[in-house]
């Protein structure tokens, strides 16, 4: 999990990056601004050439730098100060100008006292004038320029710079081509990367921030959503700005907080400063997160206004205490918008395209444009070192090494070079096929294998190729055959999608002997069956052998989702015997291992997945949605010594309750399993719903019941569980609690199942037949920031139970 948290950080670096594209042939014009009383900086100046779209801000050391054709006169602005004209004539040096601005005092004007917050009044003329120039904005051309910089908790660590053409259309939306990429010495990333569309607009109705979106402060509902305060004003061009404060109406209510500079006479936001309000919470191991956003925004003397810059801080930390921590991380966002077109017809040939990004081959492959004076926003005199000093021996392994006793299991890790995808290029350009080997050892306890020890081998070809096997020896067996098991296979996709959203199409075939569990459970894994067993718990599965071949051909619809496959099998199956009751704790014999239908099994299956794919072991942690239809048919006229229909729906699904515009909201989740059978199902095909592994009790399985699983031909087990998140604790007023990610479940779970003719599953001390099964808990999630506590009690008959799980992050 820490892994794929700090994976997660490491592609919002990645994915942030902002374009421009720069004329050609230009003088470059540098200087700096400061304070003319003091000599202070003045970061985040807005420096634009007149009677034009184009311009530039300052950096964090006052300093500015653009190109353009003398003779031209620069107009720069900084709220609460004099603005500055200044002509640049052709032949004049241009390059290291002083720009001394004056501060300008202004009294607070009578405010005529009304039943109404003034600034109410002002956003309210805000709203709608925003409203009438916006529906009039259909699309737009722009050059952008974006720098990333990630540092840790000593210094910078890499720095990310990019330029393109940007292109929006109201209806759809962006399109880019990189013009160029610059970075640091020890980042490889390819050139094809998501920008503009990443930047926040904080002037759209709904603004989004980390995956969540948030109301914006000039919704058409931001009155009703947010308290607006008028804290101050000061003065730009010599007209007034009205400085209103931005908090929501409720500390529950997701919103942003802070300030926003709004142009009297126009009703124009020109100046802005925010961060997500408190409700704006991650679960840990996320923790001290804080965001900032600046934007400034100008109409260029036209009637539409358009971001100047975006400026963004975004910091957190990832730990769990004394057992692992991360040094700080530290993103650090500069973007600036230049020459923007309006109104104009984009080419059909962007959008006719999968990629909403690609690449201007030539431009990048002689790749030197922000090398030149006038390119983007300067670098500061830190970040000038760093690309100096920064080179591949710095790896992000190194800067972010993590500190506590599972340090040694951690690690952080980048692999986003261009040799990441489909395969990397030699010496002429061609790309080459890749050949990517693959090993996962395989290593689990029970009362029939005792220890299996083994492995998986994958060898994949180019895209369209994988082959495996799998070899394993049990130490629990007598006879030889039942010690090894192996497996041989291939799958084939046809026609592999070079782009997100096309269907793929796959082939899959396997012929092996394995030892398998008679029946599947949508909760535990043989790892956690293996730790249960050898702590002196009750062997979860029973097992049975299974020999033959296997098949299947499916499609899979990525943009939907929805996937669906074929399967076919003709295998021979056998029981298996007892081999082993050893446990750590010498606590009791195992049961024995319950008898199958022996026999030849031949069956067609018709498999349909609706939504997301993914593993239901970790349902528990991770919201799902998906849906899994499968009908199967064994008959004699196939060669199968089994006659029956067996019908099976299982799925989990996550529905958001109340406040909803909160990063997370309050949540309803729900996991099924159902079957039901025409004609006499053998043992190794019943279905199960599942219950707790002693006081271990995932979502998704009775709690008050710390046996066997119930099983048979007709089954059904319903579950739920409310996330009430934080809430309660912020009610309250527990902002500690609060803030360290502890929240209250409620849920309950539901089951009956039967089963008719086959093996007696008595045999295996199995829960079988239930007429109804009925439960209600309570939880507190959030305990060492990984775990909960449950505590449930049975409605059906007297019980209950008190157990633990881990503790839902999203």
């Amino acid at each position: 999990m820490i892994r794929q948290v700090i994976w997660c950080a490491q592609l919002v670096v990645a994915l942030s990056i902002v374009v421009v594209g720069a004329a050609v042939g230009q003088v470059p014009i540098q200087g700096v601004v400061v304070d003319a009383e003091t000599g202070e900086p003045l970061p985040a100046a807005n420096v634009q050439i007149a009677d034009t779209y184009r311009g530039t801000i300052s950096n964090a050391d006052g300093r500015f730098s653009l190109e353009a054709r003398p003779p031209v006169t620069l107009i720069i602005r900084y709220i609460g100060y004099a603005s500055v004209s200044l002509r640049v004539e052709t032949g004049q040096t241009s390059r290291d100008l002083v720009v001394r601005m004056a501060p300008v005092a202004i009294e607070m004007e009578n405010i005529v006292v009304t039943d109404e917050n003034p600034a109410i009044n002002i956003m309210r003329e805000v709203i709608r004038r925003k409203q009438e120039w916006r529906a009039d904005l259909e699309t737009y051309e722009v050059e952008a320029y974006n720098r990333f910089t990630l540092s840790n908790d000593t210094g910078i660590v890499s720095i990310i710079e990019t330029l393109t053409d940007a292109y929006w259309d109201d209806d759809d939306g962006i399109r880019e081509v990189v013009r160029s990429k610059r970075q640091t010495a020890n980042l490889d990333l390819p050139a094809a990367m998501p920008a503009a569309m990443l930047v926040a607009n904080l002037y759209d109705d709904d603004v989004e921030v980390a995956g969540h979106r948030i109301r914006g402060v000039t919704h058409p509902e931001a009155l009703t959503h947010y308290r607006f305060t008028l804290e101050g004003t000061r003065v730009r061009d010599e007209e007034v700005v009205y400085d209103i404060g931005v908090r929501p109406r409720t500390r529950q209510r997701s919103g942003f907080v802070g300030r926003v500079s709004v142009l009297a006479e126009a009703h124009a936001i020109i100046d802005v400063e925010l961060r997500p309000g408190d409700a704006f919470l991650f679960p840990p191991p996320i923790k001290a997160m804080d965001v900032t956003y600046r934007q400034q925004f100008d109409n260029f003397g036209g009637e539409y206004w358009l971001p100047v810059d975006f400026r963004s801080t975004f910091g957190f930390e990832v730990g769990f205490g004394a057992l692992l921590a991360f040094p700080r991380i530290q993103f650090e966002q500069v973007s600036r918008f230049s020459g923007y077109e309006v109104n104009v017809t984009i080419p059909d040939s962007l959008y006719a395209r999968d990629e909403s990004v690609t690449v201007d081959e030539a431009s990048v492959a002689a790749d030197t444009l922000l090398d030149n004076e006038g390119i983007g926003v300067p670098l500061t005199e830190v970040e000038r070192i760093a690309y100096a000093e920064i080179d591949s021996s710095l790896t992000l392994d190194q800067a972010f090494k993590p500190t506590g006793a599972l340090s040694r299991f951690a690690r952080m890790s980048m692999n986003l070079s261009n040799d990441s995808r489909a395969g990397a290029r030699d010496s002429s350009g061609a790309r080459r096929l890749r050949i990517d080997p693959g090993f996962a050892p395989a290593l689990w306890y029970n009362r029939v294998d005792a220890v299996h020890i083994g492995g998986r081998a994958t060898l994949d070809v180019g895209r369209a190729l994988r082959l495996s096997t799998t070899l394993g020896y049990n130490t629990g067996p007598e006879r030889s055959r039942d010690r090894w098991v192996y497996s041989a296979g291939a799958r084939v996709t046809l026609d592999p999608p070079r782009t997100v959203g096309r269907p793929a199409t796959w082939l899959e075939i396997a012929y092996g002997r394995q030892n398998l569990p008679r029946y599947t459970s949508g909760r535990y894994g043989r790892f956690v069956n293996s730790v249960y067993v050898l702590l002196g718990g009750l062997d979860y599965f029973d097992y049975y052998q299974s020999e033959g071949f296997s098949g299947q051909v499916g499609v899979d619809l990525e943009s939907a989702p929805v996937a669906a496959s074929l399967h076919y099998a003709a295998q021979t199956h056998r029981s298996l015997s007892l081999s082993t009751s050893y446990d750590i704790a010498g606590a009791r014999p195992l049961r024995g291992n319950a008898m199958v239908d022996n026999g030849t099994m031949r069956s067609v299956a018709l498999e349909v997945r609706l939504g997301e794919d993914g593993d239901g072991t970790r349902a528990e942690i991770v919201s799902h949605r998906s849906i899994v239809l499968r009908a199967e048919r064994s008959d004699p006229s196939l060669g199968s010594d089994f006659e029956y229909t067996h019908s099976s729906v299982s799925g989990d699904w996550a529905l958001p309750t109340f406040y909803r515009r909160r990063l997370l909201p309050n949540t309803l989740h729900l996991h099924l399993v159902a079957g039901t059978t025409n004609g006499t199902l053998p043992t190794q095909r019943r279905g199960i719903v599942d219950v707790s592994m002693s006081y271990y009790k995932p979502f998704g399985v009775l709690h008050t019941n710390a046996l066997l699983p119930y099983e048979g031909d007709e089954y059904v087990g319903f579950f739920w569980e409310h996330n009430f998140r934080t809430i309660p604790f912020e009610l309250l007023g527990m902002r500690s609690a609060a803030r360290n990610g502890y929240s209250v479940l409620v849920f309950g779970g539901h089951a009956s199942a039967s089963y008719g003719g086959g093996a007696t599953p008595a045999t295996s001390g199995v829960s079988g037949r239930i007429s109804g099964h009925h439960e209600l808990g309570v939880s507190l999630s959030g305990i060492l920031g990984v775990l909960r506590l449950d505590v449930a009690a049975r409605l059906d008959r007297p019980g209950y139970a008190v157990g633990f799980g881990f503790a839902r992050l999203f």
